[in-house]
């Protein structure tokens, strides 16, 4: 947080989209974001998917509530996250860039495409997105996973 509170003008945010497992493994494993942080005057963030590490948007009543572990609400998470964070900050006009890998890596491309207006760029590692059947059972969809949303 150095870098980015010291500068006149606040610089990105670098979010870290979490995914199947605690958070705190990513944050001592994500060299990418940290090499390039103080560069670019950076804050890193690092959030934990739903349901895994300390996540438990349910107390006790999460695991009776698997319903609620999807991609989506993974990402409308990450969207309230940056919302709710931005201004305590005082990052409001901070553009956000999403990280991830494999799993995460999707989710960073997926967050870009749900949510344009909160995050202005991905950078999806080894994130399979075209991978999925089209949705009338076919071998793949044109497109792939860029018609997801």
């Amino acid at each position: 947080a150095h870098h980015f509170l010291t500068q006149v003008d606040a610089g990105p945010i670098f979010f870290y989209c979490g995914n199947e497992a605690d958070v705190e493994g990513y944050v001592e494993h994500t060299g990418l974001m940290y090499e390039n942080a103080a560069a670019f005057g950076a804050l890193l963030i690092f959030a934990e998917h739903r349901y895994y590490g300390q996540s438990l948007p349910l107390g006790a009543e999460t695991f009776n509530n698997m319903h609620f572990l999807t991609h989506e609400q993974a990402l409308a998470d990450y969207a309230t996250l940056i919302q709710e964070i931005k201004p305590q900050l005082k990052a409001e006009t901070s553009k956000v860039i999403a990280f991830g890998g494999s799993y995460g890596g999707m989710l960073a491309a997926w967050f870009r495409m749900k949510y344009p207006h909160i995050i202005l760029g991905a950078i999806a590692a080894s994130a399979p997105i075209l991978a999925f059947p089209s949705a009338d059972g076919g071998e793949e969809a044109a497109g792939g996973g860029e018609d997801y949303w």
